[in-house]
């Protein structure tokens, strides 16, 4: 998708211009633009449950050093 403030060619499914930071997609309705694939969205939850497992583990690792060093 091109940037409509400074004609970037940016990545399909951008949010944002990645030169600029114009905003790519419009909305209209209340509902995006640009719909998702299947595909896309699975990558998308992936990503997001890899995070979540990520955070989660730090935060209980970083719990139980904390327990032990209170003792």
């Amino acid at each position: 998708m091109k940037c409509p403030k400074c004609g970037t060619e940016n990545p399909p499914g951008k949010i944002v211009c990645r030169n600029c930071g114009t905003r790519l997609r419009v909305q209209t309705g209340g509902q995006a633009a640009v719909r998702w694939t299947d595909a896309e969205l699975m990558t998308w939850v992936r990503a997001d449950v890899r995070r979540l497992l990520a955070v989660s583990s730090i935060v209980i690792t970083l719990g139980v050093i904390i327990g032990y060093a209170l003792r």
